[in-house]
């Protein structure tokens, strides 16, 4: 029987403390791999709560591969391939020191226009110092305090790098980690693949399956650097579960040389339940890298990325790479950096989740009205800013894109995010909010 002592006094919602308990409960084996858990009515009787209560955290700990549903028969437990632990600050060196027009209607440019103005008028000596290669510590300080309150991830501002866009930071780690073999997901984000091309980087395709990479095709491949999207997985949906996360740092940790980029590119965007942990969270070895950008949580023209490096590489940074300018101008990195100080990214992020749940529910509402949605399956509608549509039908896929494009959808074929194209028709589709 599971007993959890509930604080109703917390802010913290009831589910969210009973996710976290049964959470800690099975990556300290309290509950064991294959244990049944109690029906949803059972434990809310047991915990004084709503059934809804109970539906949120089991739906949060499956999302996250903890447990699974048993059809007709309940919830269980998953097997973890670990039971590594979080990593502890002990013994750590900190050094000193079409649609855009309306979405441009939410991005709060009186806001950004006033902090714009009183960084001018009251901060001109520092605009006209030159920062660190890392970039502004305020900035820097910022995104730790935005990761602690939205992530949980324990960061320090030493250990972040700002960089304006992705593709930089990529060739940042290029530098660091040398010419290493680089694993890409299949199907995947192209334009990752065309990045590592152009720095001359080897890299291969390692299939993705329903719960993340396929752990024993990554270990026949070569790579040495495996960049995954862990918590949403482009263009799948996917979540990378606990148990595969153990395993992919498990791989990491068997060689020197091998390193985790970790893609959390939409992670403010999920619709429903918790934010997904972050795999860097539950790194005690030291092997992931840890990347995000603003481009989609503001805007694609604020051009500000940031990645945060372990404690080994941050050495190697400061050793290598601390000539390099920071590429971000100080006048955007301050402004952004008292943007998310003064909470006003928080509630543009409320504001956009809510903007882009409601195009979600009328793209819904709009696939009723057509018969070749009929039958159809939706798969990963509240993961981020995109959802899968499995039809039943006897089109082609290029035949089925055509029709539904006919209809004024937005989509495309997820056969087309594929390397390795696979030859039977799939029937799926891409829809974007």
């Amino acid at each position: 029987m599971l007993t959890y002592e509930l604080e109703q006094s917390r802010t913290e919602p009831l589910y969210s403390q009973i996710y976290q308990l049964i959470r800690q409960d099975i990556e300290t084996g309290r509950i064991s791999a294959g244990e049944k858990l109690p029906s949803k009515r059972m434990l809310a009787l047991q915990l004084g709560v709503s059934v809804m209560t109970i539906e949120n955290a089991y739906q949060q700990l499956q999302a996250e591969g903890y447990i699974k549903s048993v059809a007709r028969k309940g919830w269980y437990a998953e097997r973890l391939e670990s039971q590594l632990v979080k990593k502890s600050d002990s013994g750590i060196f900190i050094p000193e020191q079409e649609q855009l027009e309306e979405q441009q209607g939410l991005f709060p440019f009186t806001v950004w226009a006033k902090i714009m103005r009183e960084e001018l008028a009251g901060n001109q000596r520092k605009l006209l110092t030159r920062t660190p290669s890392k970039g502004a510590l305020e900035l820097r300080q910022a995104i730790a305090g935005h990761l602690k309150n939205f992530r949980n991830m324990e960061v320090h501002p030493e250990q972040i790098i700002i960089g304006a866009g992705t593709e930089y930071l990529y060739m940042l780690i290029h530098i660091l980690l040398g010419n290493l073999h680089f694993g890409i997901e299949d199907p995947g984000y192209a334009k990752i693949a065309a990045i590592y091309a152009s720095l001359g980087l080897q890299y291969e395709y390692i299939p993705m399956q329903e719960d993340g990479i396929d752990i024993n095709a990554l270990r026949n491949s070569q790579a040495n650097v495996m960049h995954i999207s862990p918590s949403h997985h482009f263009p799948t949906g996917a979540i990378t579960s606990i148990g595969k996360r153990y395993a992919l740092l498990g791989w990491a940790s068997e060689q020197a040389h091998r390193y985790i980029i970790e893609d959390d590119y939409d992670s403010e965007f999920r619709l429903s339940g918790k934010p997904i942990p972050a795999l860097f969270n539950i790194d005690i070895m030291e092997k992931v890298i840890y990347i995000n950008t603003f481009s989609k949580s503001l805007t694609p023209t604020i051009r500000i990325s940031y990645m945060i490096l372990p404690m080994g590489l941050l050495q190697k940074f400061q050793e290598k790479l601390n000539y390099y300018s920071c590429t971000v101008s100080n006048f955007e990195q301050y402004t952004l950096a008292r943007f998310i100080q003064e909470n006003y990214f928080e509630k543009h992020i409320h504001r956009m989740r809510k903007y882009y749940k409601d195009r979600r529910n009328l793209l819904f509402t709009e696939m009723k009205k057509h018969s070749v949605f009929r039958k159809s399956v939706i798969s990963g509608e509240d993961a981020g800013l995109h959802c899968l549509v499995k039809f039943e039908t006897n089109l082609t896929d290029t035949e089925l894109l055509e029709h539904v494009k006919s209809l004024g959808f937005h989509a495309a074929a997820l056969q087309e995010y594929y390397h390795t194209r696979p030859v039977e028709e799939l029937h799926v589709l891409v829809f974007y909010y």
